[in-house]
């Protein structure tokens, strides 16, 4: 008697790891598919039909609030403590040719991709994480009526993007 897990010369039934295997590959990229459009929405940011907000979104009302000389003394303190641009988006294409070298390959190597993505997500972290902590220590830094001066501006921003959403769409 013959052994139901193999198959025959003529073609029989599949075997069953391969067809695993195949089930498995096809649910990975199932779940790929979602977190990529999970992410778009959030990079995107939200369409005309509303949707979450996107970081730009965020923290824009934080950064257009501080003064010129703020932000432009922000940004050269930036540019000093982070890796020039040109390496950050080398990385990503790095990330980006490797990761299409796993999707294309014959066998999906799911947790080699998440490590990829996530590392992309993690420089990103690090960027919002410096913006963050500067931006603290800046208002941190001012007396009481410059931070008053700098919610009055923030609340400003935000009264205007508010009577901006009200407006109908042309």
């Amino acid at each position: 008697m013959s052994d139901p897990n193999t198959s025959d010369q003529t073609g029989g039934t599949a075997k069953p790891k391969r067809l695993f295997r195949v089930l498995f590959a096809l649910s990975v990229a199932l779940n790929l598919l979602v977190v990529f459009a999970v992410i778009g929405v959030f990079t995107k940011g939200p369409g005309a039909h509303g949707g979450p907000p996107g970081l730009r979104e965020i923290s824009a009302p934080y950064v257009g609030a501080f003064e010129r000389a703020d932000k432009r003394a922000m940004r050269a303190q930036m540019r000093e403590r982070l890796p020039g641009r040109s390496a950050g988006i080398a990385a990503n294409m790095a990330d980006y040719s490797a990761f299409l070298a796993i999707v294309r390959a014959e066998e999906f190597d799911a947790p080699r991709a998440a490590m990829i993505m996530e590392g992309q997500m993690a420089r990103v972290a690090d960027l919002q994480k410096l913006g963050r902590e500067m931006a603290l220590a800046r208002i941190a830094a001012m007396s009481l009526p410059e931070r008053r001066a700098y919610a009055d501006r923030l609340q400003d921003w935000l009264d205007h993007k508010a009577h901006k959403r009200g407006k109908p769409e042309r």
